[in-house]
C-alpha cells in the first residue's frame, strides 16, 4: 500500500465558467476507492490551492504514481503544468492521465509521451489496480501486467504502421470494465478535501453524483465515447440517504447533482421524489435533465412535487431551435419537446437553466433565426435562464469526425486542445466570423431586453483556427 497523488485540473473560476469552485468529483470518487482499498490518496486541486505546484513537487517524490484529470479545454493547461512539475521534481514517479479529455484524446496523449498510462472512462477500479501493481512490482511498465487491468490505454514498446503510413508507437487498449461496480462503491468520501473551502459568500454549493454515463447518441457530446452509451444509477433510497447526510453534515445552500443526465430512468426520479416526500425532506437540489424526459416525467407526477421536495433548478441542454439541426446532431428530440419541457418547469416554479449552441456545422441563417426566435420567446417565461455557446468540436466525437474525418489521432497536440473553449472560441475550429458576429449581436439585444435571463457573459468570437 502507498500514497497516490490525484491532481484536479478543472478551474472554472479562471475561465469565467463559474463564480464559485466546484468539488472535483473526478478525483474524489477515485480517491474514495483508493482509500477503501488501503492506499493513501492525496488530492490537490488548483481551484483552491494557489501554491499547488510546490505541494505537488514535494508530494510526488514518494508517491506510487501521480494521476491527473481535466476536461477538454483550458484546464488541459493546468494538467500540462502538473505533468511538467512531476517530471522535473520526481522523474521516477509514474504519471497517469484520466477523465473526460484523456478518454477522448488518449492516442495523442500517448503519442506525445506525456504520461505512462491513460485511463479511459470510469477510473475507480483502474486506479486501485494501478496502485496495487506499483506497490507490489515497483513499476508501471510491464505490458502483460497492464493488459490485465480494464479501461487502460498504454504504449507496449512496439512500433506499428498507421493508416497514413507513418511509423508510430503501438497503443494497447484494454476492455471496458463492468458498470456494476458503480453501484457497489462506497459513498464518496468528502473528508478527502476541505469542503468548506469551496463555499463562497455567494453560494454554498456541494457537488454529488447519483449516476454514471448517458445512453443518448448526441454527436457533439463526449458521453457517447466516454460511457459507450451505457448508464447506471444508484437506487433511490441510496441517493436520498447520501444527499440527506451531506445536507446535514456540510449545510450547503444547494446540492448540484452532476449526473450527465439525471432523468435517464424516469421511474428512478419518481422514486427519489417519493422517498424525499416519505421522509418529509426538502433539500435544495439542481440537476441535468433532457426536455423530452421532463415531458415524460410530467405524465407520471405533478412537477410541483419536484419543487416541493427541493428541486429548485433544472439544467436543460436545448442546443437549437431548428428541428433540422437537432436531427443532424442526433439529439433524439424535437423543438416541441424543448418548448413543452421548459413550459412545464416554468409552470411548476422551477428555474430552467437552458443551454444553446450556435454556429453549428451546416447551420443556415434560417436555422439560426429559429433558435434566436425560440430563446427570445422562452425568455418571457418565469424563472428562465440561458447560457449560450459557440460550437466547439471535441476529439473523437461524431461531429468532430464529420468536420475533420475519422481518425484515431490526427496529430493535434494537447496545447492545441487547451485553446478550445465554448465561450471564448477555439484554435481548433473558429467557425464563421460573420455568422457568429450576427448571433452575438442578437444575443446582446436579448440581454438588453431581459437583463436577468443570460446568466453568463456572451460567447466571444473565436481566434483563427490552427492549420
Amino acid at each position: 500500500m502507498g500514497k497516490v497523488i490525484l491532481f484536479a485540473g478543472v478551474d472554472p473560476l479562471s475561465t469565467g465558467e463559474s463564480t464559485y469552485p466546484w468539488h472535483p468529483l473526478s478525483v474524489l470518487t477515485v480517491g474514495t476507492a483508493l482509500r477503501a482499498a488501503g492506499h493513501e490518496p492525496v488530492l490537490i486541486d488548483c481551484q483552491i490551492e494557489p501554491g499547488w505546484k510546490a505541494r505537488l513537487a514535494q508530494e510526488a517524490r514518494d508517491a506510487l504514481y501521480v494521476g491527473v484529470s481535466c476536461m477538454t479545454g483550458p484546464s488541459i493547461g493546468n494538467v500540462l503544468d502538473a505533468i511538467a512539475t512531476v517530471r522535473q521534481h520526481a522523474p521516477a514517479t509514474p504519471l497517469v492521465w484520466g477523465g473526460y479529455h484523456a478518454s477522448l484524446a488518449y492516442r495523442s496523449i500517448l503519442r506525445e509521451r506525456l504520461v505512462d498510462v491513460v485511463v479511459r472512462g470510469p477510473g475507480e477500479s483502474a486506479a486501485v489496480a494501478l496502485a496495487d501493481l506499483v506497490a507490489t512490482k515497483g513499476r508501471m511498465s510491464d505490458p502483460d501486467q497492464l493488459g490485465r487491468i480494464s479501461n487502460l490505454a498504454f504504449r507496449d514498446g512496439r512500433r506499428e504502421i498507421s493508416g497514413s503510413g507513418a511509423v508510430t508507437d503501438r497503443v494497447i487498449e484494454t476492455a471496458y470494465g463492468s458498470l456494476a461496480s458503480f453501484l457497489e462503491q462506497a459513498p464518496v468520501d468528502y473528508t478527502l478535501l476541505p469542503v468548506d473551502r469551496y463555499f463562497t459568500g455567494e453560494v454554498r454549493d456541494l457537488s454529488y453524483l447519483s449516476s454514471w454515463g448517458c445512453p443518448h447518441p448526441c454527436g457533439f457530446c463526449s458521453e457517447p465515447k466516454t460511457s459507450l452509451r451505457r448508464w447506471k444509477g444508484l437506487p433511490a433510497k441510496r441517493v436520498v440517504d447520501d444527499v440527506a447526510r451531506l445536507w446535514g453534515t456540510y449545510q450547503p445552500d444547494q446540492i448540484s447533482l452532476m449526473d450527465p443526465n439525471f432523468s435517464t430512468n424516469i421511474q428512478r426520479v419518481v422514486e427519489i421524489v417519493e422517498e424525499l416526500e416519505h421522509r418529509g425532506l426538502c433539500i435544495q437540489l439542481r440537476a441535468n435533465m433532457r426536455a423530452k424526459d421532463i415531458v415524460q416525467l410530467a405524465r407520471y407526477i405533478d412537477l410541483a412535487r419536484l419543487r416541493d421536495v427541493g428541486f429548485s433548478a433544472i439544467f436543460v441542454g436545448c442546443e437549437s431551435g431548428s428541428d433540422r439541426m437537432l436531427k443532424r446532431m442526433t439529439k433524439n428530440a424535437t423543438v416541441q419537446d424543448t418548448i413543452d419541457g421548459i413550459r412545464l418547469l416554468s409552470g411548476a416554479g422551477i428555474i430552467q437553466l437552458t443551454s444553446w449552441i450556435h454556429d453549428l456545422p451546416g447551420e443556415t441563417r434560417e436555422d439560426s433565426d429559429l433558435t434566436l426566435a425560440l430563446v427570445s420567446e422562452l425568455a418571457h417565461l418565469p424563472y428562465n435562464q440561458q447560457k449560450h455557446h459557440f460550437f466547439t468540436p471535441f476529439p473523437g466525437t461524431d461531429m468532430y469526425e464529420a468536420l475533420f474525418g475519422s481518425s484515431e489521432d490526427d496529430g493535434r497536440s494537447q496545447k492545441d486542445w487547451a485553446r478550445s473553449d465554448t465561450y471564448a472560441g477555439s484554435s481548433i475550429w473558429s467557425g464563421r466570423p460573420e455568422f457568429r458576429a450576427h448571433v452575438r449581436g442578437e444575443l446582446q439585444s436579448l440581454k438588453a431586453a431581459h437583463p436577468d435571463v443570460l446568466v453568463r457573459s456572451l460567447p466571444r468570437l473565436a481566434e483563427p483556427a490552427a492549420s
